[in-house]
This record gives structure tokens, C-alpha cells and sequence, in this order.
């Protein structure tokens, strides 16, 4: 008995530390890796799609679409602020006592030709019959005062514009400052704005010139 006691000792030493069940499983043979996709309930395995490159593209090219439509926005919003605010200057007025009525003189200033500035007046009434598209016949309009500005014996001032300039002319005989305002409004808006006249606006540019060419009869 003790000789078969210690044949068993000495077997159970040369075969190690014995495992037991599922432990013994669990060291040999690793959990497998869970591979990628969705399990259904019945334990299988659904393998999910790779991602596309030409729908990567194409997300892109929106974003890109999108950025460039808020940078127009925001470029045509600022256009119409420096518009508006360019149109509503103050325009200047000329200073002096009262005028000679047949030359437009100011006292202590230099004469200016009225003569020349009722015929441009009328001109400029026949410029805006005369074009068939109203803001042609507007922009026409406004050209002949400027020149009749220049012709009328005075220099223009090195920071005015020719509109500036011929406001300031025109602007010697009282009752024309709204009419000369509309009129330049409407050339700033067809000439500068872009904008597209109406026959509204030749017929409201045709009633301003017949005021002025009536001041300074």
C-alpha cells in the first residue's frame, strides 16, 4: 500500500499542477476577436459597409458650395451698405449772397453762364425722350448738366467728382436741392448701382430737369 501511495505521488508530481474544466480552456484557447459589424439576435454577424472616397467628395463640394454662397451674401450685403451710404452723402452747397439773375454770378465769386446751364436743362429734357432704355436715357440726362457744369465759367475743386462738381453748380439758384438730389440718386443708381430704370424713373428724372431749367431761367 505504501509503495502504490507513493508511485501515485510521484506520477502526480511529473504531470504538474492539474487544470480544471473550463479554466484550463479558457488559457489555451483565447476568446476569439469580435470582428466589426452588427450582431442580430440570432448571434451572426453583419458586416457593415466601408466608407465611400466619392461620397467624401461629394460632402465636401457641398460644404465648399455652401462657404462660397455666405461669402457672395456677404459681399452684396456690403455693396448695398456702401451704396447707401454713398448716396445719402450730404452734398455740399454753395455759400454767397444773392445772384445776378441773368449771369448767376455770387457776390465776390466768379460768374457762371446761365444761359449755358438752361440750354444743357433742355438738352437733357430731349436726352431722356430720345433713348428708348430709360436708364440710357437717364445716365444721357445727367452727362449733359455735368458738361454744361464745366462749360459755365468755374473749376472744379481737386476732391469733387463731375457730379459734385455740377450740384454745386446747379446749386446757386434756390428751389432746385431735392430735384437735383432725385436726379443724381437715379444716375448714381443706373450708372454705379447697377440697378435697372423704369419709365417711372425717366418720367421722374424728365419733372426734375424741368425744375431746374425753370430756376434758372
Amino acid at each position: 500500500m505504501v509503495l502504490l501511495a507513493a508511485l501515485l505521488m510521484a506520477i502526480a508530481a511529473l504531470q504538474g499542477v492539474p487544470q480544471f474544466g473550463d479554466v484550463a480552456v479558457e488559457h489555451r484557447n483565447p476568446p476569439p476577436t469580435p470582428t466589426t459589424g452588427t450582431q442580430t439576435p440570432g448571434g451572426a454577424l453583419v458586416p457593415q459597409p466601408p466608407d465611400s472616397p466619392v461620397l467624401g467628395v461629394i460632402v465636401a463640394v457641398i460644404e465648399l458650395v455652401i462657404a462660397a454662397g455666405f461669402l457672395a451674401l456677404l459681399a452684396w450685403l456690403f455693396w448695398r451698405l456702401v451704396r447707401a451710404l454713398w448716396t445719402a452723402r450730404p452734398l455740399s452747397r454753395e455759400t454767397g449772397g444773392a445772384g445776378d439773375a441773368g449771369t448767376g454770378a455770387v457776390a465776390g465769386d466768379e460768374p457762371v453762364d446761365a444761359g449755358a446751364i438752361r440750354s444743357a436743362a433742355a438738352d437733357a429734357q430731349q436726352a431722356i425722350d430720345a433713348h428708348r432704355d430709360p436708364g440710357d436715357a437717364i445716365v444721357a440726362a445727367w452727362v449733359q448738366l455735368e458738361d454744361a457744369a464745366a462749360r459755365a465759367g468755374r473749376s472744379r475743386r481737386p476732391s469733387e467728382t463731375p457730379a459734385e462738381f455740377a450740384v454745386r453748380i446747379l446749386r446757386r439758384r434756390p428751389g432746385v436741392d431735392v430735384e437735383l438730389e432725385t436726379l443724381l440718386a437715379l444716375y448714381e443708381s443706373v450708372r454705379f448701382g447697377g440697378d435697372r430704370a423704369d419709365e417711372s424713373g425717366r418720367e421722374t428724372a424728365r419733372r426734375c430737369l424741368a425744375v431746374v431749367e425753370e430756376a434758372w431761367r
